[in-house]
C-alpha cells in the first residue's frame, strides 16, 4: 500500500524515506517528527535553490536560503510562510523540552505535503495530480478509537487555526511594512531625519536602511556567521560599526586585505536577512543574464509562422505575444510540449481541462486562489505529442 508521500520518490528516494519515517513516528515521537520535518524542508529548499541556481558563489544557511528564494520571487508567499512555519517549529523542538502539541505535528505534516506537491508540479512534472491529503491516524488504534482521535484532532486543529492565521498575518504584516517603506518617496526633511537615525547601505543596485540599534552595534558583534576575518578587516580600516560605512559594499573590498567580491556578497546576504533591515529597492535581473528555457529551432519557427514573437523568456516559462492581437501564450519546460492559454481565451476557443494550471511564471495572466491563501497566476494548459499537433493548435488559436 502506497503512503501519502510516495510521489516524492520521483525526485528523491532519500526525502521519500524521510517522509515515511516522519509519518511512522508522528504520534510516538512528535519531537523527533518536528525535527525531521525541518530536515526534510531544508533538503527540499536546497533542491529548489539548485534549480534556481541560487548558490553558485557560496553556500547559504537554511533561513538565508528561504529568504533569498522569496526575495527573488522563486517561491510565492504561501510556500514561504509554510517553510518558515516548519523551520521555526523544528528549531523549537530541538531546543525546547516541553511536550509538543499534537496539532503542531499534524499541521507540519500537512504543510510538508503541500510544499512537496508544489515542488512536484513546478519542477518535476507540470501535469502532476496530487493524491488527496489524508489526516494520519495512529496505526495501533481500533476503529472506535480512530473516530474519537480524529474528532479530537479536528478540534485541536480548529482551535489552532486562528493562531496559525495570526502568525501568518504577522509575517505578512512585516513584509508589507518593508514594501511600504520601500515605496515611500521621502522628502528631503524625512530623508535627513532617517539619515541621522539609521544607516543606509548599498550593494550594487540594492539599497537598505539599517535601524539605529543595529547600525550602532560594534562591528564584531553583528549577528553574522563565517565573517570573522572580514569583521576584523573592517576594524583595521576604522569601520567600527555599520554606520561608519560610507561607500557601496561591493567597492569596499578593495580597501581590505584578502577579501574578494564573493566574501562581500556573503556578508551582504546575511545583513539583509536580518529581520529589522529594510530593503529599499529590488533590482531586476536583466533578461540577458537570466538562465532561461531553451527551445528547438523547429518550435521557434512554428511560433513565428503563426505570428508569435518571443516576448519574455525565464527559467520556468517562455512568454510569446501575438504580433497583431497581442494574445499571450506560455511555453512550459515539460517533456511534452505544453502551452498555457489565458483562461478567457481557453474557455472561448477550446474545450478546457478539468482544472486550471497555477504557476507564478504566468505573469500576464489573472490570479486566483489555488491551495492556501495566496492567489497565484493561472491559465489552462494543453499538451502536444508532435510539432504537427502544435501547428494545428496555433492555427485554431488564431482562427477560431
Amino acid at each position: 500500500m502506497n503512503f501519502l508521500f510516495d510521489f516524492v520518490r520521483q525526485f528523491s528516494n532519500e526525502l521519500a524515506n524521510l517522509a515515511e519515517r516522519i509519518e511512522d513516528n508522528l504520534f510516538n515521537e512528535p519531537h523527533a517528527s518536528l525535527i525531521q520535518a525541518r530536515l526534510y524542508s531544508e533538503h527540499l529548499v536546497k533542491l529548489i535553490s539548485k534549480e534556481e541556481e541560487l548558490e553558485e558563489l557560496y553556500a547559504l544557511k537554511h533561513a538565508e536560503r528561504i529568504h533569498k528564494l522569496y526575495r527573488q520571487n522563486a517561491i510565492e508567499e504561501d510556500i514561504y510562510l509554510k517553510l518558515e512555519w516548519i523551520r521555526k517549529k523544528g528549531n523549537k523542538a530541538v531546543h525546547d523540552v516541553k511536550e509538543v502539541e499534537t496539532a503542531d505535528v499534524l499541521q507540519t505534516h500537512k504543510f510538508l505535503f503541500e510544499i512537496s506537491v508544489w515542488y512536484m508540479q513546478l519542477y518535476v512534472t507540470y501535469g502532476f495530480k496530487a493524491p488527496a491529503y489524508k489526516l494520519p491516524i495512529a496505526s495501533e488504534t481500533n476503529n472506535d478509537q480512530d473516530k474519537t482521535l480524529k474528532l479530537y484532532l479536528d478540534q485541536k486543529i480548529d482551535d489552532m487555526r486562528l493562531e496559525i492565521q495570526k502568525q501568518f498575518d504577522n509575517m505578512r504584516l512585516e513584509k508589507e511594512e518593508v514594501k511600504n517603506v520601500a515605496k515611500l518617496k521621502l522628502s528631503a526633511t524625512n530623508e535627513a531625519m532617517l539619515s541621522s537615525m539609521n544607516a543606509h547601505l548599498q550593494f550594487k543596485n540594492e539599497k537598505i536602511i539599517i535601524p539605529s540599534e543595529l547600525a550602532d552595534m560594534p562591528i564584531t558583534t553583528l549577528p553574522v556567521s563565517g565573517c570573522k576575518y572580514l569583521l576584523r578587516e573592517f576594524l583595521r580600516v576604522g569601520i567600527t560599526s555599520l554606520k561608519k560605512i560610507k561607500e557601496p559594499i561591493d567597492e569596499l573590498h578593495m580597501k581590505l586585505n584578502g577579501i574578494g567580491t564573493h566574501g562581500m556578497e556573503k556578508f551582504w546576504t546575511q545583513i539583509i536577512s536580518i529581520e529589522s533591515v529594510v530593503l529599499m529597492n529590488k533590482p531586476e535581473i536583466p533578461d540577458t543574464e537570466a538562465k532561461t528555457i531553451t527551445i528547438s529551432e523547429e518550435i521557434d519557427k512554428l511560433f513565428d509562422k503563426h505570428k508569435f514573437k518571443l516576448n519574455h523568456p525565464t527559467k520556468k516559462a517562455i512568454e510569446f505575444e501575438h504580433r497583431i492581437t497581442k494574445e499571450i501564450v506560455y511555453l512550459l519546460p515539460n517533456k511534452l510540449t505544453t502551452i498555457v492559454l489565458h483562461p478567457d481565451t481557453a474557455k472561448k476557443k477550446f474545450e478546457i481541462p478539468d482544472k486550471p494550471s497555477h504557476n507564478t511564471a504566468l505573469r500576464s495572466f489573472p490570479k486566483a486562489i489555488n491551495k492556501g491563501k495566496t492567489p497565484t497566476n493561472f491559465g489552462y494548459s494543453f499538451k502536444f505529442q508532435s510539432e504537427e499537433e502544435l501547428d494545428d493548435f496555433l492555427y485554431k488559436l488564431n482562427n477560431a
